[in-house]
């Protein structure tokens, strides 16, 4: 059973969406059997804020930063979606410093070898600074998962993440998005396939405090529990 949450978020069908720590064989089980996660991006992207929020359901107040050094493990922890609906066992999620150049970033497919890779890129930073960062990670990860047959078994599924959505208007997600689309379609159709690559989900989010409140990131924790668990 689901220990008791630190937090209830109405998830957007209108269910809960609970996270907990692991507990008894609950813990064990999660260990052995849970999903990996990787969450990559650029620097100041945000995605030790998704992390933390993914992890604990908690939003920090906008201006509050904190720099990542270093590869950061999250322990094992579940997330449940609706009264009796998804449950999601996360054995280890994994948050790289965006310190790290895109390369390196995408060597850490091989080594950690995820279930699901999350792409977080920063709206507020230029479509084509965007575009840069991407397309060097992608180009090294298809060289990564061409080579490493046990990595491109296990990554069923791949996330990115347009995020700080608030911050920005007009055309831009739009640009952004299509960039982001061109890019994995050139780089990773022939390692993933055609059609795995045209549909990666490409979502908004927003991974601190806000107007908009949580419903851009209970989006996307929503599709990345039906991923993994569907």
């Amino acid at each position: 059973m689901l220990a008791k949450p630190p937090t209830s978020i109405p998830a957007p069908e209108g269910g809960i969406i609970r996270r907990a720590p692991p507990t008894g064989i609950l813990r064990l089980a999660t260990f052995l059997t849970g999903k990996q996660l990787l969450i990559v991006g650029p620097s100041s992207a945000g995605k030790t804020k998704f992390a933390q929020y993914l992890r604990l359901g908690l939003l920090d107040p906008e201006g509050k930063r904190e720099m990542t050094y270093a590869v950061t493990e999250w322990p094992t922890f579940v997330i449940q979606m609706g009264q009796h609906g998804l449950i999601l066992n996360i054995r280890r999620a994994v948050d790289t410093p965006g310190q790290v150049g895109p390369l390196q970033q995408a060597s850490l497919v091989g080594k950690h070898r995820p279930h699901l890779l999350i792409i977080v890129l920063d709206c507020t930073k230029t479509v084509e600074n965007s575009s840069q960062w991407l397309a060097l990670f992608a180009s090294r990860l298809d060289t990564v998962l061409r080579f490493n047959w046990a990595a491109r078994r296990r990554l069923t599924n791949l996330m990115v993440l347009l995020n700080k959505r608030d911050k920005v208007g007009g055309r831009k997600p739009v640009l952004l998005t299509e960039a982001v689309r061109r890019i994995l379609k050139d780089n990773l159709s022939v390692v993933l396939s055609a059609s795995r690559a045209a549909a990666v989900p490409i979502l908004e989010c927003v991974s601190v405090q806000s107007p908009l409140g949580t419903t851009l990131i209970d989006q996307v924790i929503a599709e990345l529990v039906r991923q993994l668990v569907e």
